[in-house]
């Protein structure tokens, strides 16, 4: 874990507890930390004044709430900063040199992370999310572990959401190829890892120097309905943290279609296994479920079908442009701040 400065724990404070206010989630949190970025990066107290003072009417509304207290709330924050340090989790903020970039390029990011392991792994020079359903056939376990080996002999650390099936073949793959992988968690930091059955693949990432990553806080409880959609929300980190996303198998109906999605939408590249010129007595190409999502994005034309070494060469020469191609962030506009802004923040 890396130690926090006095700054970085008082913007992780702030950041807990704006998020916890009443009618105050991730999204709304990320869109106070895009506009006052200035405020809050030159602020040497961040606290209920400096907050109101934002006149942001969504802090107002919450602070105005009967029982709502912002001392309560910062206690509670300061108490999830404690819990994170005894559990050795470094926890990330976006105005830090060690929060991942790619995720900057989102529209949408986790305002604050817990990450335990590597935390350089964040942000290594090339990267790649191998995803997929929890059932692939056994063409695609033998082609997922071929590719996945080809592109972290080539320098790759793979991102994955630590399931079952094709996320803990590219784990697997990565880790038995010496290469660094990182796990993206639904759940809490310092809960047991879903699916449980993972837990022992989660700790040989940690102890491979690899990195697990969570938005979702210490010692808070998850509940069925919570976890539904926080698979949705990874689902989104895992094409957000990669120059590229090979889905290796998904029906139409699967959970990978969130982070194909997420991916297309964002300009990231996409290749899915092509099997159409395959002749396998195992399936037919035009009846089998399991990759049906496969011939659909293919056949639309929407992602880079892999079949062959020269398809493999163009999807790295796509990741490759994603890589190079200027992304600009929030995080790069030069907001000014007036001599008026800076009496009521209490920067003097």
């Amino acid at each position: 874990m890396i130690g926090l400065d006095a700054n970085d724990r008082q913007i992780n404070t702030f950041i807990l507890t704006l998020r916890e206010l009443p009618g105050i989630g991730s999204r709304t949190t990320q869109r106070i930390l895009e506009k006052h970025k200035c405020e809050i990066e030159k602020s040497h107290i961040l606290d209920e004044m400096f907050a109101r003072n934002l006149d942001e009417s969504v802090i107002n509304k919450a602070l105005g709430q009967r029982g709502i207290f912002w001392e309560d709330i910062e206690e509670r924050a300061d108490g999830i900063i404690e819990r994170a340090q005894r559990a050795d989790v470094t926890i990330l903020h976006p105005f830090m040199d060690t929060y991942p970039k790619r995720l900057l390029f989102n529209k949408n990011f986790p305002p604050i992370l817990f990450v335990k392991g590597n935390i350089d792994a964040l942000n290594v020079e090339k990267s790649v999310a191998v995803i997929g359903t929890r059932e692939p056939t056994s063409t695609g376990k033998k082609w997922g572990k071929r590719l996945t080996r080809l592109l972290v002999e080539d320098g790759y650390a793979v991102v994955s959401g630590l399931a079952k099936g094709c996320d803990s073949i590219g784990h697997e793959t990565a880790l038995d190829t010496g290469g660094i992988t990182i796990a993206v968690l639904p759940t809490p930091i310092d809960a047991p890892v879903y699916p449980k059955q993972n837990q022992t693949l989660a700790d040989r990432i940690l102890n491979s120097g690899g990195t697990l990553v969570s938005e979702y806080a210490p010692g808070i409880e998850l509940y069925d309905k919570q976890l539904i959609s926080n698979l949705v929300a990874r689902d989104e980190w895992q094409p957000g943290l990669s120059d590229g996303v090979i889905a290796m198998e998904t029906s139409i109906t699967g959970g990978t279609n969130h982070a194909i999605k997420h991916a297309l939408n964002t300009g990231t590249p996409v290749a899915m296994f092509d099997y159409s010129d395959l002749k396998d007595s195992h399936f037919d190409y035009y009846l089998v479920d399991l990759f049906s999502g496969n011939r659909e994005y293919i056949e639309a034309k929407k992602v880079q079908p892999i079949k062959d070494a020269e398809s493999i060469e163009v999807f790295k020469s796509k990741m490759e442009a994603y890589r190079a191609k200027p992304h600009k962030t929030p995080w790069d506009e030069k907001a000014t701040v007036t001599d008026e802004q800076q009496l009521s923040l209490g920067f003097n």
